[in-house]
């Protein structure tokens, strides 16, 4: 574990207790183990319309999910042969002791078990963990059509172009790293307006598939078509559909490099980044690259009672006790609880940070996409100086590992202002803590079906029994305050958008102007 001002752990490691001299590294518990049965391997006899063993597969094999291992592919074994999970296209149980695969590198094969307990286990993981490449047919569909509708429109790519920080750092991270994208062939997940491919040929790609699910795709084919000699000779191809349905006529061939945006606000949010590991398991060549390859999430409590006292007075309509002849108080509480339970999104003043940061390492090059749906952040803070806690704000790093240089783009208080900004949890109930002391507890993430998660958090008082904790917080739903309040922090050379100049030392600016429309990412 890291000392000093940034205390890190590595996603997948439990921080033990709470307190200096107690954070310490605790192995995990040992993971159960993956269900394995032992069949025999049966083709389909077309002239006689049925199943019979396979010529030389008399004898049963051992078939099993193999456990993640480096690269985070999990496989299944069929005897000696290993076709990863990525790679499967098929599970049909046609009777219970008898299924049908369907997979690149097995063909259509037919697994006949007699422990029928075995291979249900085995079939029913095999399913779920192929809905994790099928991602899209999970999600409720209004939401997917809200999300790609959204990336479509140019003046949403305008908003992510124009935030300098972001495009100028991954430009850096590409151009920087010749080494790497010389002569090589990259594919960009989500392309969006197309940036990336392109300076991945200005890098020295020969090869790129945009891969763009939404109608941004006819821009990029546009700027591609426009830009033919700005792109060092190039092919970019352009690919229409999501990645998850991307076939081997599509995509022939294994990539030297991924590129990808895949980030959301709190760095998880909209749950691209498990396309990105889709596209690493189908896609990236052993030995690949990945831009960015790691991603940390940073959280730290804050004390600020001007914001917590704004969210307490958004239930102030339903505090009428005469509307119309009706008492409207019955509904005040629900109104605050509903304002609790949205994130704000805008940025935090680093002097309301009340103790050093943690920070939690997401490695996009091991990590599973099952990994990513159930997240959980134990955290231990030492308190600066006596005040009210009122939540924990949080920010990431994207950092991209080349072989010639590293870059990182942070969104952290004191870095540059980005698109993302930062975002606070609330805690409804405040902690009242003396400096010296200690805050523990832990944030969860589950992740939805709305290509997004639910948020809890649960802190207390070390030693006292005091805990606070907030409930279902929907990070998708955000309240962008950095748009809807004059007294949002901004920092220094950013413009406010209450005020048309950047501001000169952070402060925040008063001037009364009607809010923007805020991006949804």
């Amino acid at each position: 574990l890291a000392q000093g001002r940034l205390g890190s752990k590595d996603f997948g490691g439990q921080l033990a207790g709470p307190g200096a001299a107690a954070l310490r590294w605790q192995p995990m518990s040992p993971p159960s183990a993956p269900p394995a049965c032992s069949a025999q391997v049966c083709e389909f006899a077309a002239g006689e319309l049925r199943w019979k063993p396979a010529a030389g597969a008399e004898a049963p094999v051992p078939v099993k999910l193999e456990v993640a291992a480096a690269g985070g592919d999990r496989s299944l074994l069929v005897g000696d042969r290993r076709v990863k999970l990525a790679d499967i296209r098929g599970v049909t149980p046609l009777s219970p002791d008898f299924v049908t695969l369907q997979a690149k590198g097995l063909g259509h094969i037919g697994l006949k078990c007699k422990d029928q307990a075995a291979l249900r286990m085995l079939v029913k993981e095999l399913v779920k963990r192929k809905a994790d490449y099928e991602r899209f047919e999970q999600y409720d569909q209004s939401s997917v059509q809200s999300y790609f509708q959204y990336y479509a429109k140019l003046g949403n790519q305008q908003n992510m172009l124009q935030d300098a920080t972001r495009t100028s750092t991954y430009r850096d991270a590409i151009v920087t790293n010749t080494s790497d994208f010389c002569g090589a062939t990259v594919m960009d997940v989500g392309a969006g307006s197309g940036i990336l491919s392109f300076f991945s040929c200005q890098a020295g790609a020969s090869t790129v598939y945009a891969v763009e699910a939404s109608s941004a795709a006819e821009t990029v084919r546009a700027l591609a078509e426009a830009n033919k000699a700005n792109l060092g000779g190039a092919e970019v191809h352009v690919i229409n559909k999501p990645l998850e349905t991307i076939s081997e006529e599509d995509v022939s061939e294994k990539v030297d490099i991924l590129v990808s945006e895949p980030i959301g606000t709190f760095l998880f949010n909209e749950r691209m980044i498990e396309t990105y590991l889709c596209a690493r398991d189908r896609f990236l060549k052993p030995g690949g690259k990945m831009f960015p390859n790691l991603g940390n999430l940073c959280l730290a409590p804050f004390s600020d009672a001007t914001l917590h006292s704004e969210q307490q007075a958004k239930n102030a309509f339903w505090q009428n006790t005469d509307f119309y002849g009706l008492d409207l108080t019955a509904a005040a509480q629900r109104s605050t609880c509903e304002h609790f339970m949205q994130p704000i999104v805008d940025y935090v003043n680093p002097d309301f940070l009340v103790s050093d940061f943690v920070t939690t390492r997401f490695d996009f090059m091991t990590a599973t996409v099952e990994s990513l749906h159930d997240i959980e952040i134990p955290f231990c803070f030492a308190i600066n100086y006596p005040c009210l806690v009122h939540g924990l704000a949080g920010w990431f790093d994207a950092i991209f590992e080349g072989s010639d240089t590293t870059v990182t783009l942070s969104t952290a208080p004191w870095c540059p202002g980005t698109h993302w900004y930062q975002i606070r949890f609330l805690l409804e109930t405040p902690l009242a803590v003396n400096g010296g002391q200690f805050i523990e507890g832990r944030l969860r993430m589950e992740a939805n079906n709305l290509q997004s998660y639910y948020i809890s958090i649960s802190m207390g008082i070390k030693g006292t029994g005091i805990v606070s904790t907030a409930e279902k917080i929907d990070l998708k739903d955000p309240e962008y305050r950095f748009f809807t309040s004059a007294n949002t922090y901004v920092p220094p050379g950013t413009a406010s958008a209450f005020a048309p100049q950047a501001t000169a030392g952070g402060e925040a600016v008063q001037a009364a102007a009607a809010p923007a429309v805020a991006a949804a990412t």
